[in-house]
């Protein structure tokens, strides 16, 4: 009898574990960038289930649908670790409507990105770090936001291993491959194509209306890269949500450099780098020549 209560008893612990467990997965996929927020869908939301508070987000306006729904998609193209989620942030600062993504986000989600997954019209703009769809017309136009390849893809390995905005540790670049070269090395090689390929098949594959903003410029000043934006967009704000955005243009999604002097690029890496920027910027160069870029046009 001892024998089974015993075994009674540790089938509940077991099944415990596997509860907290599962519990645990949620709160890990809905905490955020870095910690979690209660106050994200506007400024009186409320942590229902009384997790820890965070500092918030002060909405220049609560957030709301696009309405009506606009007839013409716009994507909000780049390579991963371009700002596209930051930028997002600052337009939705800007004009208070939601933007979305074709991805589903959770911690995105439940923490100032709404409308993850959401593709449509009610939307000011829809994430992707895709190309453009061969065989459809679901982007009417877009903007696409490019960073260089250098610190775009040295963000995005930070994402990988330390989340939005997170950096990885110094180890993460040392890390050995089955071939005795690293696993940054790798990332490099493979990665500086698909920046590459993703500016091309936006800049010389998309037939649409393109705006084509820098990150740099964003990063320096973004008041002229949003107001483009805007006037791209057919969005007219007022000054002041103007003013409102650019006060806190910073929020919560940008990645804060933890490894100063830190550099773990190869001279290699950098002749790969430098090579293909320069044919995206001859690419750049012939799309703003070739095509002329125009808003949407508004139903």
């Amino acid at each position: 009898m001892r024998y089974i209560i015993m075994s009674r008893r540790t089938i509940f612990l077991f099944a415990a574990a596997v509860v907290m467990l599962y519990f645990s997965i949620i709160l890990f996929m809905l905490s955020p960038l870095h910690g979690t927020k209660s106050a994200y869908y506007g400024n009186n939301y409320m942590n229902h289930f009384g997790f820890r508070q965070i500092p918030s987000v002060n909405w220049c306006h609560e957030l709301r649908w696009q309405s009506p729904p606009s007839p013409h998609v716009v994507a909000l193209a780049s390579y991963p670790g371009s700002g596209n989620t930051w930028f997002r942030y600052l337009l939705q600062q800007a004009t208070g409507i939601v933007t979305g993504s074709v991805y589903m986000d959770y911690g995105l989600r439940v923490h100032g990105f709404p409308a993850e997954n959401v593709t449509d019209g009610s939307v000011l703009v829809v994430k992707t770090h895709e190309a453009p769809p061969a065989h459809s017309d679901k982007f009417k136009s877009a903007i696409l936001l490019i960073r260089n390849p250098r610190d775009a893809i040295l963000a995005d390995f930070n994402r990988l291993h330390k989340g939005h905005i997170g950096t990885a540790p110094k180890s993460a670049f040392k890390r050995i491959s089955h071939d005795k070269k690293t696993e940054w090395w790798w990332h490099v090689r493979r990665e500086v194509v698909s920046w590459e390929a993703l500016h091309r098949a936006w800049l010389a594959g998309f037939r649409g209306a393109l705006l084509v903003l820098r990150y740099e410029q964003l990063a320096e000043d973004p008041g002229p890269p949003l107001q483009a934006a805007l006037a791209f967009l057919n969005r007219t704000v007022p000054q002041e949500s103007l003013e409102c955005a650019l006060a806190n243009k910073e929020g919560i999604y940008r990645r804060r450099n933890k490894h100063q002097n830190f550099d773990p690029f190869t001279p290699q890496m950098y002749e790969l780098l430098d090579a293909a920027q320069a044919r995206v910027a001859g690419l750049v160069a012939r799309r703003t020549r070739d095509v002329t870029t125009r808003p949407p046009t508004r139903a």
